[in-house]
């Protein structure tokens, strides 16, 4: 065989290689092995969209609370931004500006890293019918997926539209009713078409490649996957689908061919319930957000890293805080002061307790951990100091078997951080050993009208 045979085999090998790497078709595209590490449940009444930056940090949309949470990758909670319509998508750019759709005005929101509001993607409102989903790419072009319009819409760097992907039915390069896109490193667009249970791929420019997935047999049943939400695709091609009828990550090819699946439905550690997004981090660990369990899943893939903090159970008394009426009705702080007064008399007999000023109590167990190890005076809810009190600080408060550690916080101090209406309270910490910890707990903040805003 001469040598220039030899580099034209070479050469033929190499281009067949590189093809079916990009098609997903590698001999290494494998089922990642992926390990339950634990799950986000605090903070959270529908955690339905995920998104992580370049920091690591995790972005939760929560529709019910018109919510962005943010944790850093070690899980603190770093805040939250209040006050979306209906926030459903949401993804980060490589200059860390912040983009929310917001269903509940049909518009996408543009943020700077710091929350400043920085523009819309196209008209603003009513660009969109539903915003349900977006991926921004490294070039900086956003694709969103508009479940009700029945297409994929791509904009530029400058929130221009550039252009339309699909239309409605059930052909080759239709919708009914799309939930998800993601943007392999390949270039091509892999969209959830929900309503017609597949999955169909496209290129770069918007046109039709193939499709997987498909009704079978029955109507809204197949052999593949049920009813994909979210989807992603990682730096090896792989697919993963957030299977919300299976309560599975169902992981495939870029041609669709299943490696396997990843969790299983129920509501134990580590399990899914109506999985509805996904997100891979830089320590590569997926993100699952499912909403049917009221938390985020937390699993390491393959080699990972994982920076991690202790998480506490809290619990909060009273829930319900009231402002101090600033047209002189006083009497709803005297009522909330009276009732404050009167379960910490009866129920935790601390001396002159008549004399103090409106407390919140907060009980902190930590999974086994001794209370007895946690640190007082590093105790903070919401940057504000635990306040320090006579009486016992550790016992079986709450009469449920187990031992409690009890802080106490000044709540006009407490209020002073707290927006009306439903708010969180973040309390953290350090044990002896030097280990931190930290949780979250819901409040209500009542305006002076007496309702929350």
């Amino acid at each position: 065989m001469t040598g220039r045979s030899i580099l034209r085999r070479r050469w033929a090998l190499s281009t067949a290689l590189a093809f079916l790497s990009g098609l997903g078709l590698a001999a290494q595209a494998t089922l990642p092995v992926a390990t339950p590490l634990r799950s986000y449940d605090k903070g959270f009444r529908a955690p339905v969209r995920l998104a992580t930056d370049s920091a690591g940090r995790l972005f939760v949309a929560d529709p019910r609370l018109g919510v962005i949470t943010v944790r850093d990758e070690a899980g603190r909670f770093l805040g939250a931004k209040w006050g979306f319509a209906q926030p459903l998508g949401i993804a980060v750019d490589p200059s860390g500006r912040i983009f929310v759709c917001e269903a509940g005005k049909g518009r996408v929101s543009i943020f700077t890293p710091g929350w400043v509001p920085a523009g819309y993607l196209g008209q603003g409102d009513g660009e969109f019918q539903m915003p349900n989903h977006l991926q921004i790419t490294p070039n900086g072009l956003v694709y969103v997926v508009d479940s009700q319009a029945n297409q994929v819409k791509v904009y530029g760097p400058g929130n221009q539209l550039v252009r339309q992907i699909g239309t409605t039915g059930a052909l080759a390069g239709q919708f009914n009713f799309p939930t998800g896109v993601a943007v392999a490193p390949s270039g091509e667009i892999f969209v959830s078409d929900q309503g017609n249970e597949r999955i169909q791929v496209f290129d770069a420019n918007g046109t039709f490649l193939r499709k997987f997935g498909g009704l079978l047999g029955m109507i809204g049943t197949n052999t593949t996957f049920g009813r994909v939400q979210g989807l992603l695709a990682d730096a090896q091609g792989r697919i993963y689908l957030a299977d919300s009828f299976r309560g599975v990550v169902v992981v495939v090819t870029a041609t669709g061919t299943v490696l396997g699946n990843l969790g299983s439905f129920g509501s134990d550690p580590g399990q899914l319930q109506g999985p509805a997004s996904l997100a891979i981090d830089r320590n590569n660990r997926l993100l699952v957000a499912a909403p049917g369990n009221t938390r985020v899943e937390v699993y390491g893939l393959d080699a990972y890293t994982d920076p991690h903090i202790l998480s506490a159970s809290l619990s909060v008394k009273p829930t319900q805080l009231v402002r101090e009426n600033p047209e002189g009705r006083a009497h709803a702080r005297q009522s909330t002061t009276r009732a404050v007064r009167n379960w910490r008399e009866q129920d935790d007999g601390i001396p002159g307790a008549t004399m103090r000023p409106p407390l919140v109590s907060v009980l902190i167990r930590i999974p086994g951990v001794d209370p007895s190890t946690i640190q007082g005076g590093t105790l903070t809810a919401n940057g504000v100091a635990a306040t320090r009190v006579p009486g016992a600080f550790i016992g079986d408060f709450d009469h449920d078997g187990f031992l409690e550690y009890r802080a106490w916080f000044d709540q006009n101090r407490m209020l002073a951080t707290l927006p009306d209406g439903d708010a969180f309270l973040a309390l953290s910490g350090r044990l002896n050993d030097g280990r931190t910890f930290e949780s979250l707990a819901f409040v209500t903040v009542i305006n002076p009208t007496g309702s929350a805003q």
